[in-house]
């Protein structure tokens, strides 16, 4: 495999430390090969990866970091695996136990810094301890995370330093695997969305990763998330309803993150750093953090298919980094030139080859920068294969040492006497006595001789004596050397661990006594008095009288009668000698007795664990058979047909065999001891003494270096085909090679078409609609006859926008990877699962949801997921669809109960619409401040795959004629843009006037809409090349006024304040034109009472008395057709009637030059009110519930009647209407005239909310503040 740009990768919580994980071992297996050794040039240590690879992992639970490789791997491997891993430890504040201490030190010091996102003490949930975990809520474990950067990012940041240090520094490691020079860096952050740690912290660690960067001055930086869902996780484990809720608000944020990130806002003018505070991050300690633009590209999302499990899933996403990581971007030979980008590497060329992604969604709800992605590879897992191999030979070989008529027992006892020298218990072992010396000059006679042995008798008592005395001193250093376990190890180094654990406890059977003991057991024999040999007294033997000759010399002390008795004076010595050995030891028994213990302990729990091993295997040998050969999604292993595993591994064991001369008759143990050397078997012996099963791994690490080792190799003459052919080896043979076919037996050929042929399961495809990129990579060259191959035997999804792409990579695997992008978070079916579960729950509030500890950046906010440039957006479009009359309502234009929005200008039964159920408020608030929730969630809730075809339609709607002549707009539009608006504002402040705080928030949702949202829609400008001469609503309006004016336009109306808001970037929506099916529009007129007629409704608006009525119960704007009789909704009108015969009707006071125009209303724009106080807990305005079925959702519209069809004329006031019902009023009742009473409330039936008197405040109300018109404080008063 080789490695062509940097990588780092970010694991966050339990998942992304689990990716991690398998990315490491795939990485390892690639790189370093079988053995670990394939990188070892440089100073590397074995299995140590290239540091153009770096790893960071963070998790609130030290126990999960403990499980990363670098810090369980064995002791031999840890240093080289922490060379290029680093744990982030000590996240939690060190100084608090619980959630509560944490939150309470955040607001008293760090108020600044979380008073946007930290929601108030009130319905706190309490964790504790934190050490446990967030308890699966995001908002705990960001405070968690802020309380230990009180002082400073830098326990974040100085892991992330350390990796982009080592990154920096690797240039010449990266050309050795494959690379370049450095360009850029792949970033890949890993985390699930379900809980509480990883989606608690992953927005700031995205921005503290961009930080880090840019500390280092290290440019071209790219970071892609990868994100796990909901979906993924059984209930048990993490999945259910707490998950999702955590993961609607995630995906929301992380939608956002990227949708700035693809479309920055370039400010003109530089100065306060708080002008784009949504970019911006604030950390103790130090500046904002914000990203380059950029940095975040995409966001990759990860759901579960069918069949596919937790773990196949997380192998999935390591296939993707590998795939993205380890392909040549090679731009030269498909684009005939060099690099378009100076950091530009294969992910992000792959990721971000299509500007789309910049552009507004169908919906108009973010922008199309979200990715979901599967991943299907094929691979031999040599490392599974060779596990299994090795596990098998091992205990095999076990079997053979440990048998006991394999043993030798000539061979014990001599190793139990070296043992004790080695021990430094030689002279115990000897327990030699003290010289006696003989008479000089030797004795002759009887007389001489018997004086002579009396003589040496009491000798050998003084020598016992002195003996004793010496045995006494030179213990206690006998015993303090005793080094039992340093005589094993050096035992080791002659003989293996089934033999050391002979010589330790002794044979049982064996004949030979110090065989039988062992070593062990020889040192209880040392602490016993020695048993006396036959003939031997406790006194010493007495002197008999020796005989003198009468004939012939004199007896002498050679002779045989005076050897009889040295010998039996000598056996009395030397046994009185050893007991005095005996005994001194024995003295000392406690001080070695642990010692000892302790070799006995560790040496048969290592043969244990061996032992156990061999009884395990068979069990542990079945269960790994069955995983590998296991039908999996996504995953496909190339294995040797499981029926003949046995011949496998016999053919395997041959060929070990005849590596390594092993002989005819040569078996698992033979190879045992060509395999582990004395190295080895010190090492496994040090490691067996606390870990006994690390001391059966190292050894079983030796079968399996070798067996993959004769996997690699190829084969010589006499093995003309390899027991495991490589892969691409197999494709060439498939795609037409002879030579390869050669190599290959029918068999493994047709194994490998049955593998090829199930990699892409059905319905193997990630989520979503957007278009989907295929890219498929193989091992060994190029070829256009294997592309073809693929192709065709490949089970890739059916798409339309398909794009394949093949590469040919340095790996012995097939991948393909499947990427859909260029979506929005609406396109991608799980986001919105995950939406409607927090919709729902956001209806129902249950207690232990605590959506307002879900979150990560403001609890304030909630929207499902539009920004406000969403919103000003989706209304500019919608105003558009209004300007031209293709929307209709039911009830009073003020204030609709419901609203359909035409798809096209088509007044047949037939025709397609969107309805969408307005909240209805009351007090004479009007509803169409609810449009925009209203559409955000039939776009995100509603389940029909058609909803975006709808929402396109929609979202490209342009006013009629905008490229030509134009158009008149609607008198509906006129309404809500002059009448409406001004007047829902003026009533807004009176409520804040008059209630206070306690409408504050509830106030500023509605501003909001009609102080901003409105304004910034009216101001947006059209898409590019639509009207350059007239590029906004607001603009289109003024032209259309001014030449309906015949020329004698004095000049620009007075304009509100209200409608002087920002006007944001263009819109990317598409034109459409519908111009020719406009009905030319005639301006409205507008005329005073002359005779003192009625007020104005209480929703600031005219009732529509132009509107005709149609028999369906939609009242059809009308496009200004002046003098078209009867209300609508059935609510007296509030607008004067046709001026009575003789009487000219009079201009409004204050109009522009045509009496006929409306003249926008004016409105005292104030300081806008936004309260940081939470919404109370009661008091404010109930919302009526909605009609029954009152969902909205996509369908044929309703028939409208031709233009110019009577209308049904209106009745005198306070009496229904005449004509004919409308064919769905019960479903569709009027909008009513006056509020329902709360009988919940005091003062039920009050005009004024939350029961507050009529009278209150009566004495300060301003006699003077009379709306233009006429319209006073009592229109709304008395209408409600």
């Amino acid at each position: 495999m080789k490695i062509f740009q940097p990588m780092l990768f970010v694991g966050l919580g339990g998942t992304g430390g689990l990716i991690g994980a398998e990315l490491e071992r795939r990485l390892r297996a690639e790189l370093c090969g079988p053995d670990g050794t394939a990188l070892t040039g440089n100073g590397r240590l074995p299995h140590e990866l290239p540091a153009c690879l770096q790893f960071v992992y963070a998790d609130y639970s030290d126990a999960e970091l403990h499980r990363l490789p670098h810090l369980s791997a064995d002791a031999t491997l840890r240093q080289a695996y922490s060379r290029t891993s680093r744990a982030t430890h000590n996240l939690l504040p060190a100084d608090y136990e619980s959630s509560p201490e944490v939150t309470r030190m955040l607001r008293a010091l760090l108020r600044e810094e979380v008073s946007d996102w930290l929601p108030p003490q009130s319905g706190e949930p309490k964790i504790n301890p934190l050490r446990n975990g967030a308890g699966q809520l995001p908002t705990v474990g960001r405070a968690a995370l802020f309380a230990t950067l009180a002082n400073g990012p830098a326990p974040v940041l100085t892991p992330l330093h350390r990796a982009i240090d080592a990154i920096a520094g690797a240039g010449g490691e990266l050309q050795e695997v494959g690379g370049d020079t450095i360009n850029g860096c792949d970033v890949f952050v890993a985390f699930s969305v379900a809980g509480g740690t990883g989606t608690g912290i992953f927005l700031d660690y995205l921005h503290l990763i961009g930080q880090a960067f840019k500390d280092k001055r290290f440019r071209g930086a790219r970071i892609y998330p990868l994100v796990v869902m909901p979906s993924a996780f059984p209930e048990a484990k993490g999945g259910g309803r707490e998950a999702e809720l955590n993961a609607a608000r995630a995906v929301v944020d992380l939608s956002r993150l990227v949708d700035e990130q693809n479309a920055p806002h370039a400010e003109a003018e530089l100065g306060d750093v708080d002008l784009r505070e949504s970019l911006r991050i604030r950390y103790p300690q130090t500046h904002p953090v914000s990203l380059r633009p950029g940095t975040v590209p995409t966001a990759f999302l990860f759901s579960q298919t069918a069949g596919i499990r937790p773990d196949d899933l997380r192998r999935s996403i390591v296939s993707l980094v590998v795939s993205l990581i380890g392909t040549d971007l090679n731009l030269g030979e498909a684009k005939g030139g060099g690099r378009d980008d100076d950091y530009q590497t294969f992910a992000s060329n792959f990721v971000n080859g299509d500007v789309s992604r910049r552009t507004r969604s169908a919906t108009g709800i973010g922008r199309k920068g979200i990715s979901t992605s599967l991943v299907a590879s094929m691979t031999a897992p040599l490392d599974e294969l060779a596990e299994l191999v090795a596990a098998k030979m091992l205990a095999h070989a076990v079997t053979g040492l440990t048998d006991p008529s394999t043993a030798v027992p000539h061979e014990t006892a001599p190793l139990v006497r070296e043992m004790f020298t080695a021990a430094g218990l030689g002279e115990l072992w000897r327990r030699e006595p003290l010289e006696v010396t003989d008479p000089d000059p030797l004795p002759r006679g009887s007389g001489e001789i018997e004086t002579a042995l009396r003589d040496r008798l009491e000798q050998m008592r003084r020598l016992l004596a002195d003996l004793e005395r010496q045995v006494a001193h030179r213990m206690p250093m006998l015993v303090e050397g005793f080094a039992p376990r340093t005589a094993a190890e050096q035992l080791l180094a002659k003989t293996d661990l089934f033999t050391l654990g002979r010589v330790v406890s002794g044979v049982p059977d064996e004949t030979n006594a110090v065989a039988r003991l062992g070593f062990l057991g020889m040192l209880d024999n040392r602490r016993q008095d020695p048993a006396r040999p036959n003939g031997v007294d406790l006194q010493p033997p007495p002197v008999p009288r020796i005989k003198g000759r009468v004939v012939g010399p004199r007896p002498r002390w050679t002779d045989d009668e005076v050897a009889v008795v040295l010998e039996a004076q000598d056996r009395w010595y030397k046994w009185r000698a050893h007991k005095v050995w005996h005994r001194a030891w024995s003295e000392h028994e406690p001080r070695w007795r642990q010692a000892a213990n302790l070799l006995r302990n560790e040496v048969h729990a290592l043969v244990d664990a061996f032992r156990k091993h061999v009884d395990d295997q068979p069990r542990a040998h079945a269960a790994k058979v069955k995983e590998l050969y296991d039908d999996r999604t996504g995953v496909s292993y190339l294995l040797p047909p499981q029926g003949n595993l046995g011949r496998f591994y016999q053919a395997l064991m041959e060929r070990l065999a005849e590596s390594h001369q092993l002989g005819p008759n040569g078996d698992e143990a033979a190879l045992m001891h060509k395999l582990v050397d004395a190295e080895l078997r010190r090492g496994a012996f040090a490691i067996g003494r606390h870990h006994p099963d690390a001391a059966v791994a190292e050894v079983k690490a030796a079968f399996k270096h070798r067996v993959q080792r004769l996997f690699s190799e190829r084969p010589d003459g006499r093995q003309s085909r390899a027991l495991l052919p490589r892969m691409s080896t197999l494709l060439a043979a498939e795609a037409g090679d002879a030579e390869a076919a050669q190599q290959v037996s029918a068999r493994a050929l047709e194994q490998f078409r049955y593998k090829l042929a199930g990699l892409l399961p059905a319905g193997f495809t990630p989520e979503g609609n957007g278009r989907l990129k295929v890219l498929i990579t193989y091992p060994g060259s190029r070829r256009t006859a294997v592309d073809t191959y693929l192709e065709k035997h490949l089970r890739l999804p059916q798409d339309s926008q398909r794009t394949i792409e093949f590469r040919a990579v340095d790996t012995d695997s097939i991948s393909v990877v499947l990427f859909r992008s260029e979506m929005s978070l609406t396109e991608v079916p799980e986001a919105r699962k995950v939406l409607r579960q927090w919709a729902k729950a956001q209806e129902s509030r249950r207690d232990e949801d605590v959506l307002r500890w879900r979150q990560r950046l403001g609890y304030r906010d909630d929207w499902l997921a539009s920004t406000p440039d969403d919103r000003a957006h989706i209304l500019n479009r919608l105003l558009c669809a209004l300007w031209n009359g293709q929307i209709d309502y039911q009830g009073d234009p003020a204030s609709p109960q419901r609203l359909r929005i035409r798809l096209h200008d088509d007044p047949s039964e037939d025709a397609l619409g969107i309805q969408l159920a307005l909240t209805d408020y009351q007090d004479g608030i009007s509803s169409w401040a609810g449009l925009l929730r209203a559409y955000e969630r039939w776009v995100l809730l509603a389940e029909e795959n058609i909803v975006q075809s709808y929402c396109k339609v929609v979202m490209n709607t342009l006013p009629r004629g905008l490229g030509t002549s134009g158009s008149e707009p609607s008198e509906l539009y006129l309404q809500l843009v002059h009448e409406v608006a001004p007047r829902q504002l003026r009533l807004l402040d009176e409520r804040e006037r008059r209630y206070g705080a306690r409408v504050a928030d509830w106030t500023r949702r509605l501003r909001e809409f009609w102080a901003e949202t409105l304004p910034d829609a009216l101001g947006l400008p059209f898409p590019e090349g639509e009207n350059p001469a007239h590029p906004t609503l607001r603009d289109l309006e003024e032209w259309v006024r001014e030449n309906r004016s015949g020329g004698a336009y004095a000049g620009p109306p007075e304009e509100d304040a209200w409608t002087t808001g920002r006007i944001p970037g263009g819109s990317q929506a598409g034109a459409w034109d519908r111009s020719s099916q406009q009905r030319p529009a005639e301006l409205p007129q507008r005329f005073e009472p002359a005779d003192g007629g009625r007020q104005a409704g209480p929703y600031g608006g005219a009732p529509h008395d132009g509107a005709p009525r149609r028999d369906d119960g939609w009242d059809v704007p009308s496009h200004g057709r002046p003098g078209v009789d009867g209300p609508a909704g059935g609510v007296p009108s509030a607008r004067p009637g046709p001026a009575p015969a003789g009487e000219v009707p009079a201009a409004r006071t204050g109009g522009d030059a045509d009496p006929r125009w409306p003249s926008p209303a004016r409105h005292d724009e104030r300081t806008r009110h936004w309260p940081d106080t939470p919404p109370p807990a009661a008091g404010a305005p109930a919302d009526r519930p909605r009609p029954e079925g009152g969902a909205a959702g996509p369908g044929p519209a309703r028939a409208v009647p031709p233009a110019g069809r009577p209308a049904v004329r209106p009745a005198p006031a306070g009496r229904p209407a005449q004509g004919p019902a409308p064919a769905r009023a019960p479903e569709y009742p009027p909008f009513p005239r006056s509020a329902e009473p709360d009988t919940g409330w005091p003062g039920a039936g009050s005009a004024a909310p939350w029961g507050v008197s009529d009278t209150d405040g009566d004495a300060d109300w301003p006699d003077e503040e009379i709306m233009p018109g006429g319209d006073a404080r009592e229109s709304w008063e008395g209408s409600a």
